[in-house]
């Protein structure tokens, strides 16, 4: 993310509207430049680096969108010190040594370093190794291209932008699921509905390809189409900047979908007034491949856990949604008892959460008719103190998600 002065120098503001300042085919020329200095400076000092860049480049490049793209290389270009002892556990075994005995620096070194098992010398270069005159450029991947560094700049622009988002709207087809599904495994507070429309036929012919295979996806985005209501860091109370970086990792995946748009209520500027961003299919915000599936460490332990200690019951994995109230409820599994088939209970994992979010969520089950629903909640990512219902089946946990607890729920007698 950009620092937030300058996020506002980045973005110019139309009435309501923001409209961010992206970097595009145009600004590819200074951006090799800045990978050719960049790449000059590999193994030397951080500083040097910065100190090259604050002169001009050889190349016109505006001075805002230099700054960004300065920014984002700053972050990814640089290395962690390689060093025989971690740099602070290093200052902390020679400072108390010091300070328990009357002895010139030099004996303090070899001391401590004969106690490590290490040179003296190596011992001495790790000291101060983590501080920031002493880092050093790191070399670049070699596939990274201006036009990649311009996305990325772009993509780190957006997530400043959002990092102030009250409310977050998208809408997308085609490949909508992956969407919903990634959402859930960021935990994010979200409301998942079908869209009141389909998209623009320009907008969304414009984003596939005019052939048999374009058109076919075309069918199958008008069908598959969602429209996600998120909470944005804006609105809660706490647990913002990581809630803030999960949803700015939303926007490419949304871009990966045939189409998509996103609007985001965002308090740009002084108080607390909100203008809208809005983000669309075609925006220089994603390059080279798609971002790929990505697995939950939680969802799969829960699996091995809940098949190990209760062998009766399959666990199936992504059930069909179900519609409450206009709303689609997409449950994490389906638990089956395998005797009697009869026995099926769906179960959601929840992420952030606040406690009006569970209430309307299920106020919506209870009108549904989902008597067999249970809610996970992770304890770590409430978001305000208010209450729980009592009357919820809902299941806390937290890292893991305890399969007894859940027995306890759906066969109170699981243990005779």
């Amino acid at each position: 993310m950009l620092p937030p002065a300058l996020c506002r120098l980045s973005v110019r503001v139309e009435g309501e509207r923001l409209v961010p300042q992206y970097l595009d085919a145009r600004d590819e020329p200074w951006l090799r430049a800045l990978l050719d200095e960049h790449a000059r400076f590999v193994g030397r000092p951080r500083e040097e680096l910065r100190a090259r860049l604050r002169e001009p480049l050889g190349v016109f490049a505006p001075k805002v969108k230099r700054r960004v793209a300065v920014h984002v290389l700053d972050r990814m270009g640089w290395s962690r010190p390689n060093t025989a002892v971690p740099p602070r556990e290093a200052r902390g075994l020679l400072f108390r040594a010091a300070a328990g005995q009357p002895a010139t620096r030099d004996r303090v070194l070899l001391d401590v370093a004969s106690a490590l098992g290490v040179p003296a010398a190596k011992l001495e270069s790790a000291l101060f190794a983590d501080l920031p005159h002493e880092q050093r450029v790191a070399a670049l991947p070699v596939e990274l291209s201006a036009s990649q560094l311009g996305v990325s700049a772009n993509q780190a622009l957006l997530a400043s932008c959002l990092r102030r988002a009250a409310r977050v709207r998208i809408r997308a087809w085609g490949s909508a699921r992956a969407l919903v599904r990634y959402a859930r495994q960021l935990g994010l507070i979200c409301l998942v509905s079908r869209p009141p429309g389909r998209p623009d036929s320009a907008d969304l012919s414009a984003s596939l390809c005019s052939t048999r295979a374009g058109v076919e996806a075309e069918e199958r985005a008008q069908l598959d189409g969602v429209q996600l209501d998120l909470s944005g860091p804006f609105a809660l109370f706490r647990r913002t900047q990581v809630y803030g970086h999960a949803l700015a990792s939303l926007v490419p995946r949304a871009a990966a979908c045939s189409y998509f748009e996103m609007e985001a209520d965002c308090a740009f500027g002084p108080g607390r007034h909100l203008s809208k961003l809005l983000i669309r299919s075609g925006d220089p915000i994603v390059g080279g491949r798609a971002p790929s599936a990505r697995e939950s460490r939680l969802e799969a332990r829960f699996i091995r856990d809940f098949r190990r200690t209760a062998p009766e019951w399959e666990v199936l994995r992504d059930p069909c949604p179900v519609e409450a109230e206009g709303t689609l409820i997409f449950p994490d599994f389906e638990l089956v008892h395998r005797r009697d088939p009869s026995r099926r209970w769906l179960l959601e994992i929840v992420g952030f959460w606040t406690s009006e979010y569970l209430k309307q969520k299920l106020a919506r089950v209870q009108s549904a008719t989902l008597d067999r629903l249970i809610l996970c909640i992770d304890e770590q990512r409430c978001c305000n103190d208010e209450a729980l219902p009592t009357h919820a089946r809902v299941v806390r946990y937290r890292k893991r998600i305890l399969p007894e607890a859940v027995l306890q729920i759906i066969a109170p007698d699981w243990r005779r």
